[in-house]
C-alpha cells in the first residue's frame, strides 16, 4: 500500500531499516484513530447509496434557556409559520380516538396554524379547530357493495362510536389527498399524519428544505403490498410534493390528463372507488393509485420515517447518527411527555437523531446500567447454551461487556440474550408470571464510545459529527426493499 504511493521516489530505495519503523508508526496511528472514531462515524461511512452526509440548518430548535426559565412556556416559540405558506398538514383521526386528537392538538400540532383535521364526523374543537367529516364528501355509490361504509351512512353517530368504526379508515385517505389539493392548490408539500403518530418538526423542514418540490415525491416508511408493490404506511405518516399532487389532479388540456382519459379529471376518491371497496387499507390503495395514476413509485426514507412505537425503537449503529422524524402508537401521556421534552431539551441547531431520543428514553441509566423487572425487547435468540452468562445476569452482562457487538442484555429464566441495538422496553409485573426474575441492562461504556453520555449535564451533547441522511429509495416492481 505504501510501497504504490512512492513509486519510483528515493524513499523506496533507502534501506529496509529505515521503512519499517516508518510503516510500524503509520499502522500504530490509523488504529489509534480509527479506535477513537470508530462509532462516530459508522453511519456517515455507510454505502454511499443508502446514506449522505449534508449540513443543514434548524428550523425549530429546542427553546433558548430563558424561555426554559418560564412556568409556561411558550412551546412555539421559534415555529416557523411561514413555511406554512408553502407546507399544508392533513391530520387524519376518528370519533374513537378523540383523546388522542385532543392530546396532538395539545402538542404536536399545537403550532400548526392551517392544519386540516379530517374524520369520521363532524366537530368544532375550541375556537380554532373544525373536525371534518371526510367521508360526507365520499358519493352514495360507495355504500353498494360495502356494508361498513352503508351502516356509517345509516347509522351515522353509533357507526363511527362503535367497534366496527376502524372499517371505516381505509376510505379516509383517498379523500383527505383531494381535500389536501382542494384547500392547498398552490402548497409545494403535503405532509400527513395521524392522531397517535409524533413528528419531529425540524426534522421534517430540513428534509423538504433539500428537495425540489416540482419533482413528484411521494415519500414514507416502506409497506409490501399486493402484486411486489410498496406504499408509504400511514403509521409513519408520508408526504407528497406539488410536482405528484398536479399529477394526480391535473388541470383540464394538461398532458398529465391523459395518463387515465377523462377519468384524470375526477377525484381520486371517484376514480379508485372500487379499489377502496376490495382492500383492507387506505395507505396501501393510495400508493396503488398513485402508481397507476402517475406511474410515481414511493421513495422509502425508513428509518427516518418510522411505524415504530417508542418502547420498541431500536438504536443500533447503523441508525445512530440518522434523522428521526417520527414515531407510531403514541399514548396521549407519552405524546405531551415528549413533546415537552424536546421542546425543553438543552438547546443545539444540529439534527434529531436516533441517538439524541436516549436522552429522553434511556435517562434512568444515570442511576444504573440496569432495571429490575424491565424487558427491554431483545427479539433475538438466546445466547448458546453452554455459555457462561446464563449463569446469573451479572454473569449476562459482564459477557455483554466482552461482546463488541452486545449494547444492551437482559436475562431471564436463566436465559441470557444480547442486542446489537439500544431499546427502550416495557416493565413487567414484580410476579413475572411466578417465573423469577427479569433485569434487563445497557452498556454504558459502550455507548459512551459511540457518544452519549448518561449523566444529566451531557443531555447537550451531540454524539454525531456528522449527520447521515436517508438516499431516497426507490423500489422496482418485484424488487424487494
Amino acid at each position: 500500500m505504501f510501497m504504490m504511493s512512492a513509486g519510483g521516489s528515493k524513499f523506496s530505495r533507502r534501506p529496509l531499516r529505515f521503512l519499517v519503523p516508518v510503516v510500524v508508526f503509520l499502522l500504530v496511528a490509523y488504529s489509534l484513530s480509527k479506535a477513537s472514531n470508530r462509532t462516530r462515524s459508522v453511519s456517515a461511512s455507510s454505502p454511499s447509496q443508502t446514506y449522505y452526509s449534508k449540513k443543514t440548518k434548524s428550523f425549530f430548535p429546542p427553546l433558548s434557556s430563558p424561555s426554559i426559565g418560564d412556568p409556561n412556556p411558550d412551546f412555539c416559540q421559534g415555529f416557523p409559520t411561514q413555511l406554512l405558506e408553502d407546507v399544508q398538514i392533513v391530520l387524519k383521526t376518528s370519533a374513537m380516538e378523540s383523546e388522542k386528537l385532543k392530546a396532538h392538538l395539545a402538542t404536536v400540532t399545537s403550532c400548526i396554524e392551517n392544519l386540516i383535521i379530517v374524520s369520521d364526523h363532524e366537530e368544532r374543537l375550541g375556537e380554532h379547530h373544525h373536525v371534518l367529516d371526510i367521508l360526507a364528501e365520499l358519493p352514495d355509490s360507495y355504500a353498494v357493495n360495502s356494508s361498513e361504509f352503508a351502516a356509517y351512512q345509516d347509522e351515522g353517530r353509533d357507526m363511527v362510536h362503535s367497534r366496527e368504526a376502524w372499517k371505516l379508515d381505509r376510505f379516509k385517505f383517498l379523500p383527505m389527498v383531494d381535500k389536501a389539493h382542494d384547500v392547498a392548490p398552490n402548497a409545494k408539500w403535503y405532509v400527513f399524519l395521524e392522531s397517535d403518530v409524533y413528528y419531529f418538526w425540524d426534522t421534517l423542514f430540513r428534509l423538504l428544505d433539500q428537495l425540489d418540490h416540482r419533482e413528484p415525491h411521494y415519500m414514507g416508511s416502506p409497506t409490501s403490498g399486493t402484486q411486489n408493490r410498496y406504499f408509504a404506511s400511514g403509521a409513519a405518516g408520508f408526504v407528497i410534493s406539488q410536482g405528484l399532487m398536479k399529477k394526480l389532479h391535473p388541470k383540464v388540456g394538461s398532458k398529465s390528463e391523459d395518463w387515465n382519459g377523462e377519468m384524470a379529471q375526477s377525484p381520486l376518491s371517484v376514480r379508485y372507488e372500487d379499489w377502496i371497496k376490495e382492500d383492507c387499507c387506505g395507505d396501501a390503495v393510495l400508493g396503488y393509485a398513485i402508481l397507476n395514476a402517475t406511474g410515481t413509485r414511493m421513495e422509502s426514507l425508513f428509518p427516518t420515517f418510522s411505524g415504530e412505537q417508542l418502547k420498541a425503537v431500536k438504536v443500533d449503529r447503523e441508525r445512530w447518527c440518522v434523522p428521526l422524524l417520527s414515531l407510531h402508537k403514541m399514548s396521549p401521556e407519552n405524546m405531551e411527555s415528549l413533546w415537552k421534552w424536546e421542546r425543553t431539551r438543552p438547546f443545539t441547531e444540529k439534527a434529531f437523531v436516533y441517538s439524541t431520543l436516549l436522552s429522553y428514553t434511556h435517562s434512568h441509566l444515570r442511576d444504573s446500567p440496569q432495571l429490575s423487572y424491565w424487558d427491554n425487547q431483545i427479539t433475538s435468540a438466546p445466547q448458546p447454551n453452554n455459555a457462561p452468562c446464563h449463569k446469573s445476569a451479572a454473569s449476562c452482562a459482564s459477557e455483554c461487556a466482552k461482546d463488541d457487538a452486545c449494547l444492551q442484555w437482559s436475562y431471564s429464566q436463566t436465559v441470557c440474550r444480547f442486542a446489537p441495538y439500544v431499546s427502550l422496553g416495557n416493565s413487567v409485573n414484580s410476579e413475572n408470571g411466578g417465573q423469577g426474575e427479569f433485569v434487563s441492562g445497557w452498556d454504558t461504556e459502550k455507548m459512551e464510545e459511540l457518544g452519549w453520555r448518561a449523566e444529566a449535564e451531557a443531555d447537550g451533547r451531540e454524539s454525531c459529527g456528522r449527520v447521515a441522511w436517508v438516499k431516497p429509495r426507490v423500489g422496482e416492481e418485484g424488487e424487494v426493499m
